[in-house]
């Protein structure tokens, strides 16, 4: 999934996202399919290898289809999106759990290729199809920043998996070797991906480093409280679940409050707002977690800050797409595809960071680790403002 997410936003553009979507559709039915009928380990990591795949074409090819088609309306597009997305990472975790329990892990797999099958002959029949373009296929470009990226969160998952510490610092090597060619080659290239300095615009790269900050977050909090509520509360699926769709909820339902919040104040106050109070509410988790209350109160005060977590979640993922909608590098379908391969990076360092330190005994450590980029991220919104927006053309202005 993040290996791809370039190359998927490169297609959209060349192929147009309606194609690219409806296609990495029905790879996901087969994929699914395929894992659901799997006896080997092996042939199971392959065909979600496939999912990966698949799944990496869907947000470029939506924010495209989104932007093409209500170009005035970005913001509420934008927080339309992020609700659904919320729902989906929030949500996904704990009903798989549930459907594993119930039916068996191959009806995650069953049940999630016959949603794909429906969701892809409903978008071929009735959404739109946008304009495709010609843009260039710069291979060396991709190969470099495919390996930068993808060593570097290959070191991170390494780690979670408590593997030798040689490999993964070949892996940083490899890595950092990677995103250097990268740079050496996209500079000054006409033929490149995409222009080195609309990645480096204010607007793209924060709002790309706070999508990818609340992903890793997410991560984090999605994996780690129901382990938590499992080991230190003895709570089966079916009430963990019930407690998570709290995170859900909030998420779908400040998103797009969020986005009228930014149209009276800013987007960026939103995100600096919203990333504070991610931050405090990852350390009132840990906080919870090692506070030794009863299990009914510490249930219900997770509860609560688990609403607080997800609206802020929802705020910054819906201004971060919005931000980056506004971006120059937006007509670009592989900056698109470089912000979501970020934002899946984050995740997957998430998910790793909660393999590495959930073994440690300390939940508030675990919660607290993804704060470090919180501030980073509010440290890097603290700089001058990004250039005005022409909405008409929905990318930044040159006054």
């Amino acid at each position: 999934m993040v290996l791809f997410s370039p190359v998927a936003g490169w297609a959209c553009e060349r192929l147009g996202p309606h194609r690219v979507l409806v296609g990495s559709l029905g790879l996901m039915v087969l994929a699914q399919l395929g894992a659901a009928c799997s006896n080997q380990l092996w042939f199971l990591v392959a065909m979600r290898a496939l999912q990966g795949i698949a799944c990496s074409a869907t947000p470029p090819a939506v924010q495209q289809t989104l932007a093409h088609f209500w170009p005035r309306h970005r913001a509420r597009m934008m927080a339309a999106w992020a609700s659904a997305i919320g729902v989906g990472q929030a949500l996904g975790l704990p009903l798989g759990g549930l459907v594993a329990d119930l039916l068996g892990w191959r009806a995650v797999f069953g049940t999630h290729a016959l949603l794909s099958f429906v969701l892809m002959l409903l978008i071929a029949r009735i959404v739109p199809a946008a304009p495709s373009g010609r843009p260039p296929l710069h291979i060396s470009g991709m190969l470099t920043l495919v390996i930068g990226i993808g060593s570097l969160v290959g070191a991170f998952t390494w780690a979670g998996q408590q593997g030798t510490p040689a490999v993964g610092i070949a892996l940083v090597v490899a890595g950092v070797v990677g995103l250097a060619a990268h740079a050496l080659i996209a500079h000054h290239n006409p033929a490149a991906l995409v222009d080195p300095r609309l990645l480096v615009e204010r607007r793209y790269l924060r709002s790309t480093a706070a999508a990818g900050t609340v992903m890793a977050c997410l991560g984090v909090v999605v994996v780690a409280t129901p382990l938590h509520l499992g080991r230190d509360h003895g709570m089966g699926p079916e009430t963990i679940a019930a407690v998570t769709v709290a995170l859900a909820v909030s998420m779908t339902v400040f998103a797009p409050v969020s986005s009228w919040i930014g149209a009276r104040l800013t987007p960026r106050a939103v995100l600096q707002g919203g990333l504070a109070a991610l931050g405090l509410g990852l350390l009132t988790l840990g906080w919870v977690s090692t506070a030794g209350q009863a299990t009914a109160v510490a249930v219900t005060v997770t509860v609560v800050v688990l609403v607080v977590v997800g609206s802020a979640i929802g705020a910054v993922q819906a201004n971060a797409a919005l931000g980056v909608m506004r971006s120059a590098a937006a007509s670009h379908g592989a900056a698109l595809g470089l912000h979501n391969m970020l934002r899946f990076s984050g995740l997957a360092c998430g998910y790793a960071w909660v393999a590495i330190s959930f073994p440690w005994g300390s939940v508030f450590v675990v919660y607290a680790g993804p704060v470090a980029l919180v501030l980073l991220s509010f440290v890097l919104l603290l700089g001058p403002p990004a250039a005005p927006v022409d909405e008409r053309a929905g990318t930044a202005g040159q006054g």
